[in-house]
């Protein structure tokens, strides 16, 4: 199973993770879960791109909402690209390649003899997955081989110096994998070129569902923050006509959004990336909290200041980040500090107030 967001990476490596395990443990049965609802699949433009080209077709993908609240409960769970899940207590087995949050509460909820691969010194987690597939002869497969190929070249931004994405593990499994495929190395740029089209066409979505696309949803015992992903930047997002109204349906529920912006020049593969900060609530002081650790943050260092061009929209905060090889995995685990700083600093605060018809019988006196 994959995480949340359903990036290519995730739905990818769970799929083929699947197929390896599938073939050479064939005394188990292994299915790949994509881990959203089915309703979304069409909102992963790139996901959708790449599965068809490699001959696999909506109907036999598995999703989270197909399969029975009991059934997940009596099986053993493979996570690949996350390590925080609800279901830590039946995970046998993490792929992944983000920082380790070891403090997580569900993370310590791990069983004792879970293995563990967590590498966040490789670009994409389709590299751990292809170096089991490369470990041994069998099995072997074209359609395989292409998806981890064409998503550890998205990953990795065709290995750009300037993005520094990728580490010595992504380079050679991209090479052994181009061996296999009898591919050379500069057919890479029309691979990564077709792929950021597909990631980027939004044409047929709503704004919503724009903002919908790439999203995760950080959680304490008091906020639920989704953070956003866009293929665009955030500034040039803000001023399509229906912006607002998209931007509060996306986040009805939350007191703050956390919208993450990125635009790759399809010219020549430069990286933009940019950020919003907006409570819906009109929390200010909520919002400044969290800018504060992003604009301080050293590890990394994200590199904020203001857009050339300030914006009102809806009292937001907007923030060009110039360091562009910071990802959303960077960015998550300095705002979940933030939130739970926060919140210990206003443990009394209540969330809600109840009036009483009548003087309450509390047994005080």
């Amino acid at each position: 199973m994959g995480n949340e967001s359903c990036d290519l990476d995730s739905a990818v490596s769970a799929v083929t993770l699947a197929f390896v395990y599938a073939q050479r443990h064939r005394e188990h049965d292994y299915v790949p879960i994509l881990n959203i609802p089915r309703r979304d699949y069409p909102l992963k433009t790139e996901v959708g791109h790449l599965f068809v080209k490699c001959g696999i077709a909506e109907p036999v993908l598995l999703f989270r909402d197909d399969i029975p609240r009991e059934v997940v409960q009596d099986v053993n769970v493979i996570l690949v690209d996350h390590h925080v899940s609800p279901l830590a207590p039946n995970v046998t087995e993490i792929l992944d390649h983000r920082p380790l949050e070891d403090s997580s509460p569900s993370f310590k909820q791990l069983p004792t003899l879970c293995q563990l691969d967590i590498d966040a010194s490789v670009g994409s987690c389709a590299t751990l997955v292809a170096q089991r597939y490369l470990a041994e002869d069998q099995p072997r497969s074209t359609s395989v081989a292409q998806l981890l190929h064409a998503t550890i070249v998205l990953d990795t931004i065709n290995f750009a110096p300037a993005a520094k994405r990728y580490g010595p593990k992504d380079e050679a499994m991209v090479q052994k994998l181009e061996s296999e495929l009898n591919r050379k190395d500069a057919q890479r740029s029309s691979l990564f070129d077709e792929l950021v089209a597909a990631r980027a066409d939004i044409s047929k979505l709503t704004l919503t569902e724009v903002l919908r696309k790439d999203m995760k949803v950080l959680q304490t015992d008091r906020q639920v923050v989704p953070l956003a992903g866009m293929p665009i930047l955030v500034r040039d997002f803000v001023e399509k006509s229906g912006a607002e109204k998209a931007v509060r349906e996306f986040g009805v529920e939350s007191n703050l959004l956390v919208i993450l912006g990125m635009y790759v020049s399809p010219a020549d593969g430069q990286v933009q990336r940019d950020l919003a900060l907006i409570s819906l609530s009109g929390q200010g002081q909520f919002v400044q909290r969290v800018q504060q650790a992003l604009m301080e943050s050293n590890d990394p260092k994200l590199e904020l200041r203001p857009h050339e061009v300030d914006t009102r929209f809806m009292g937001g905060c907007f923030l060009r980040q110039h360091n562009v090889q910071a990802t959303r995995k960077h960015i998550l685990p300095i705002v979940k500090r933030a939130l739970l700083e926060w919140e210990a600093d206003h443990a009394c605060d209540c969330d809600e107030v109840y009036f009483f018809k009548e003087k309450p019988q509390l047994g005080l006196s």
